[in-house]
Formats: C-alpha cells, sequence, structure tokens
C-alpha cells in the first residue's frame, strides 16, 4: 500500500503573510486538522519563520496569541529605502533580461548597495526569535538567492548550512543586510519566487498557502507557473489565499511591513480557517 506525501507551502509577504498563515493554520486545526502533520514544510521569506515552528512542533495555540502581542524580540530596523528607485531597477532588471539567474544578479547588485549595516547584530536578533537553533528532524526547506550569482538555493539540515543562516537569508529584503556565510551573500528567497512551490515536486499531495500576487510582483517565477508545474507532475494542489475578510482586516492597518498588522490579520486568518476546516474546503 503506497503512501501519500504531503507538502505544506507558506509564502512569504512580511508581518501580513505570516500573521495570516498562522491564524489560519491554528483555524484549522481548531476543528480537527493538524497541518504540523505534512511530511514537508517548505518556507520562504517571513513564510519560513511559520514553517520552522511547524516543522519543530511549537504550540499552535500559543503561536497564535503571540501574534496578537508584541514582537518578542524586535529585529531592528532595516535602511531607509527608496521604493520608487527599487521598483524602476526592479523592471529595468527584467526588461534587460538574460534569463532568471542574470535577472537577479543585478537585483543582487541592488539589495548589496542599499543593504543596512549591523549583521552580527541581526544574526543574535533572529537567533532570538526562533523556536529553535537546529534544524529540526521533520523535512523543512528553506529558500535564499545568492546575491552574486544570482542563483536559487533550498537550504536544508542536509546542505551543512546553519539554521539561523538560512533565516536570515530568506528574511533578507530590501534594506536588511544580506546574510553572509560560505563565501556568498544571500538575499531573500522571495526575489526569486514568493513561494517557491516548485521545489514541492515529488510529493503527492501540496499545500500552499500564499498572499495574492501584487499587480508589480518583485519576483521572477509566478506561482500559477508551480502549480501549472506541480499538477504536471501528477500532484493534487490546492491553493489557498487571503479570503475577502482577510483583505479587508489586512488594509485596516497597513502595509506588510507593519508590525501592528498582526493582531488583525492572525484573527482573520483564524476565522478563514476555521470556515475552511468546518466546510471541508481543503483536500487534506
Amino acid at each position: 500500500m503506497s503512501v501519500t506525501r504531503r507538502a505544506l507551502v507558506l509564502g512569504g509577504g512580511g508581518f501580513v503573510a505570516s500573521a495570516w498563515e498562522v491564524g489560519l493554520i491554528s483555524g484549522v486545526a481548531a476543528t480537527g486538522v493538524d497541518l504540523r502533520d505534512y511530511d514537508m514544510f517548505l518556507g520562504t521569506s517571513s513564510g519560513a519563520r511559520v514553517a520552522l515552528h511547524l516543522a519543530s512542533g511549537s504550540g499552535l495555540d500559543e503561536l497564535f496569541h503571540q501574534q496578537l502581542g508584541p514582537l518578542p524580540s524586535p529585529p531592528g530596523s532595516p535602511s531607509t529605502v527608496d521604493w520608487q528607485k527599487v521598483r524602476a531597477e526592479w523592471a529595468r532588471a527584467k526588461e534587460i533580461g538574460g534569463g532568471s539567474a542574470a535577472i537577479l544578479r543585478r537585483v543582487g547588485a541592488l539589495a548589496l548597495r542599499i543593504a543596512g549595516s549591523g549583521d552580527g547584530d541581526r544574526r543574535k536578533a533572529v537567533a532570538a526569535q526562533l523556536p529553535v537553533q537546529t534544524w529540526p528532524e521533520k523535512a523543512l526547506v528553506i529558500v535564499g538567492v545568492n546575491a552574486e550569482t544570482g542563483e536559487r538555493r533550498a537550504f536544508d539540515r542536509n546542505t551543512g548550512v546553519e539554521l539561523v543562516d538560512a533565516v536570515m537569508a530568506t528574511t533578507a529584503f530590501w534594506g536588511w543586510p544580506p546574510a553572509f556565510f560560505e563565501g556568498c551573500h544571500y538575499i531573500d528567497g522571495g526575489f526569486y519566487s514568493s513561494d517557491n512551490a516548485d521545489l514541492a515536486s515529488g510529493f503527492d499531495q501540496v499545500l500552499i498557502l500564499a498572499l495574492r500576487p501584487p499587480v508589480t510582483s518583485l519576483c521572477v517565477a509566478s506561482l500559477d507557473e508551480a502549480v501549472e508545474s506541480l499538477r504536471a507532475g501528477g500532484a493534487q494542489v490546492d491553493v489557498v489565499h487571503p479570503d475577502e475578510d482577510c483583505q479587508e482586516a489586512f488594509a485596516s492597518v497597513g502595509g506588510p511591513m507593519n508590525p501592528a498588522v498582526r493582531a488583525p490579520a492572525a484573527k482573520a486568518g483564524r476565522a478563514q480557517g476555521q470556515r475552511l476546516g468546518e466546510g471541508g474546503l481543503l483536500s487534506l
């Protein structure tokens, strides 16, 4: 008798994404379905933090209630970013073309130019936020991008990279200092894809939790492409986006990097998760 192998993909998107994901997962759990039972967790950017909590067995109610309070260990502040310049440079990098690696080399160069300092301080802050300091036994994949080569890198317990370095890499968004290890700088895996769901290839069932992509996407690969690829490989794929109630909750607070969005996003996500669980709307 064959065993169904399941992967849970957690996309990035700042405090909005992680709080919504935590809320939704805890809401689904309240209906009797525990997503911590999945076989592999794939996280990008802020979604990597949630993936780590699930893989390490963190309590879901405790994790949910953490979203309702202040950040347990503020990671400091990124450098001031000229978003108009970033969007213009990103558009130019795409226009020049040359493939995803070539585009991401240009993006990496820009990220390095505008990066903040204090990498060591950030490492301490990031480490303090993690539920564990070493890779969990359960399969966990965290995605980063090599700023110099433009190549995507999937980190797991077999790559020899320390867990805190992998988390620093995948959360090194605009203004944050890139993570430096193995002689290379690494930036947010979301620069390649906000979800990197295609890396769940080989699993029978794939559940993807992801924000709806913005009109102007700051990545080179789309979720639709990943879903098509996974389904072509024979996987059963479910994609969950924030519903209208969640979108309204997000809009009431502001940008995705505003910590104040955590509580309303988590509460709205929990309600959505309960509706999904009770209605049997996920093929789990």
